[in-house]
């Protein structure tokens, strides 16, 4: 039996716990909602992104996407922050930016060249080993083939050029690799899903070599083309994810944006419903995406993917993964 005292005591600590709770979630929608915050800017940066990518997801999945990025970002704080909160906030922040849109008669900001903002968003990747990536993988596996099931296609590995500058990373792809072969994850659960590639991201994974910034052509790749070091990293990568994931290296299972833009693999996940009747917007159409379609200069276009995986299956036969 309690006695009055240590009754007081407990109710005194709860009291303190839940105050202190609540303190925690007041400072956050404050340090969110702050003008030109360095918060607000990151969420603002989130949203954007979202906006900005190609893959049209419904505005709760953009909403659930955002919701999880921030979570990451906050670390052990999101057991202190509930996603009730995150997701006012992050509600509240699209209203006011849909109302400066409008006013502005303005659309998504290019975001390539905000320093600050890709230092910030950056905070949250972590850097992983191959080890790492096999780990994290075998964990994602049963998430990745029942979501994959669902559109009766098999777990598929998507590679991308981020478009931006090295080592600029970006939360859209679940692993990034910076100009030194250098791999970063963006969740430590590798189901999670993204938004890298139009229509196909349900049982999939992101690769992006941080690269490509104002490529032009297969024969202008730019200032920051990929890079030796980011090739071979993304082929160690397939080897490794091949294995740990237990699907073959071939165009159906490991494709370049480029080859999936003009969808070489012939899945038709609803495309004609916005525009794309046979799914194709690549380099061989539209040329709306065409990401590694070569690797460097003077490669024959189209020979990207090719490459890529020749390299990962030389990898997997000399011990990677």
């Amino acid at each position: 039996m309690l006695s009055t005292n240590e009754v007081q005591i407990i109710i005194w600590l709860a009291g303190l716990l839940i105050a202190a709770n609540i303190a925690a979630m007041s400072l956050f929608v404050l340090y969110a909602k702050l003008p030109n915050g360095k918060l607000q800017r990151i969420i603002h940066n989130i949203i954007y992104r979202l906006d900005e990518l190609a893959d049209k997801l419904a505005n709760e999945e953009k909403r659930a996407v955002a919701i999880q990025q921030i979570n990451t970002l906050l670390g052990w704080w999101n057991v202190i922050v509930p996603k009730e909160v995150i997701g006012w906030i992050i509600d509240s922040e699209v209203a006011a930016i849909r109302e400066m849109q409008k006013a502005t008669n303005t659309t998504t900001p290019n975001l390539h060249d905000d320093p600050e903002l890709n230092k910030l968003t950056a905070c949250i990747m972590r850097q992983v080993t191959l080890e790492e990536i096999t780990t994290l993988a075998v964990q994602a596996k049963p998430a990745l083939q029942q979501a994959a099931q669902h559109y009766d296609w098999p777990i598929k590995v998507y590679y991308h050029w981020s478009a931006g500058h090295y080592n600029q990373y970006f939360n859209d792809y679940h692993l990034n690799i910076g100009k030194d072969g250098s791999v970063f994850v963006s969740t430590n659960d590798l189901s999670t899903k993204k938004s890298h590639t139009y229509f196909r991201n349900s049982g999939a994974i992101g690769i992006a070599a941080a690269c490509a910034y104002d490529a032009k052509s297969a024969n202008d790749l730019g200032p920051e083309p990929p890079t030796t070091l980011q090739i071979e990293a993304m082929a160690q990568i397939t080897a490794v994810l091949s294995k740990a994931l237990n699907i073959p290296i071939d165009i159906k299972h490991f494709m370049t944006h480029a080859e999936a833009a003009d969808n070489m693999d012939g899945c038709d996940p609803g495309y004609e419903a916005n525009g794309y009747p046979q799914g194709k917007y690549g380099p061989q159409n539209s040329v709306e995406r065409w990401d590694l379609w070569a690797l460097k200069e003077g490669d024959d276009p189209g020979t990207g993917g090719n490459i890529l995986r020749g390299k990962g299956i030389w990898y997997q036969q000399n011990g990677v993964g």
